[in-house]
């Protein structure tokens, strides 16, 4: 005989939610002590729509197992549906620190950054596409047979349309670049930066926008015509600022160091120890001891400079992670701040 917590999963499959809380409340003095159940029960308060009887049963699954990536996925969206993006960013963030892998935690934080504002949220709260947030449920019985076969049909689309699909960096997905497609004269003139710049557009319409900087770098510190140099200067502002999650080609300090000029502007996340923290009205400087997390390897010291004033405390005791844009002064290294992040345990 199946027990009352596996009658609820499959209860909630077949999204009968109702019926899979009844069925664990009726054996709540059995299970009072499991993690499972007071995590399953609050998994389908939150699919049924009652946050708050969500939020105890997740408190007392907590009060169990406090760091289960699933309960953290469940608990946040619970600050996502509530529009507290900031909260529910603080628990992404643990679940990564948790399992950096983890494509949940990475797929919700793409979508505060793109649709994190409150109306949307709430847009998506009423159409109920909120709970492609929440912790996954099983296949619906029910409904497998068709499922499967959408899934099937999706597939072979998206297979035809990647292998058919022409690439044409003028029609990019995100932006329309006709104009900044080299003309004869530019291939021409371009000589050596050519598949520099063309590899910026590539990379640009790969959303590797990071890599694509360094490519412009390349073109405007090199010999290249002044008509050429503006086109890489205009494709740097359809760059877009990017996240601890959305980054994807981070960059050394040996590589920043050895080559400055080739990263100015290009985004970092570097961790280390946070030294002479100076904090005014409305901006935040440090010093940032990169490498240095464990306190062995200290690779080197770069200035941050935050000209706002970040949501979270820095604590210069515990290892420390920035976000940020490399720019000189003078000789030195120095990073614009963007995010900062401490990890509710060390590194």
């Amino acid at each position: 005989m199946k027990s009352a917590i596996d009658q609820a999963l499959y209860l909630m499959n077949c999204r009968d939610f109702a019926a899979a809380i009844q069925v664990l409340n009726e054996k709540r003095q059995v299970y009072e002590e499991s993690f499972d159940y007071h995590y399953t029960l609050g998994l389908a308060f939150l699919y049924a729509g009652d946050t708050g009887s969500a939020a105890q049963s997740f408190e007392a699954a907590r009060k169990i197992k406090i760091n289960n990536t699933n309960l953290l996925q469940a608990q946040a969206a619970i600050y996502l549906r509530r529009g507290d993006t900031e909260r529910a960013v603080q628990y992404y963030l643990d679940i990564l620190d948790l399992d950096p892998q983890n494509k949940g935690a990475k797929k919700a934080l793409e979508f505060v950054r793109t649709h994190g504002d409150f109306e949307e949220i709430c847009r998506w709260v009423d159409s109920g596409k909120i709970e492609l947030y929440y912790p996954p449920l099983g296949p619906n019985p029910k409904k497998i047979k068709a499922m499967l076969l959408t899934l099937f049909v999706g597939a072979l689309c998206g297979a035809l349309a990647v292998r058919f699909w022409p690439k044409d960096f003028s029609k990019s997905s995100r932006a329309d670049l006709s104009s900044l497609v080299l003309s004869v004269d530019d291939s021409v003139n371009a000589r050596g930066v050519k598949k520099s710049y063309n590899q910026a557009l590539e990379y640009f319409d790969q959303k590797r926008d990071n890599a694509a900087q360094r490519e412009v770098n390349k073109v405007l510190n090199s010999k290249a015509s002044a008509g050429l140099k503006q086109k890489a200067r205009t494709l740097m502002s359809y760059f877009e600022a990017p996240g601890f999650d959305t980054l994807k080609d981070n960059f050394s300090y040996q590589e920043v160091a050895a080559q400055s000029a080739l990263y100015l502007d290009c985004w970092v996340d570097w961790s280390g120890r946070v030294s002479n923290l100076v904090q005014g009205e409305k901006s935040l400087s440090f010093d940032l001891l990169v490498g240095y997390e464990d306190l062995k390897d200290l690779e080197g010291i770069v200035r941050v400079d935050f000209d706002f004033i970040p949501d979270r405390d820095v604590d210069p005791e515990k290892p420390v992670r920035v976000l940020g844009k490399v720019d000189v002064d003078g000789s030195k290294i120095i990073l614009k701040g963007r995010s900062i992040y401490q990890s509710v345990k060390d590194f």
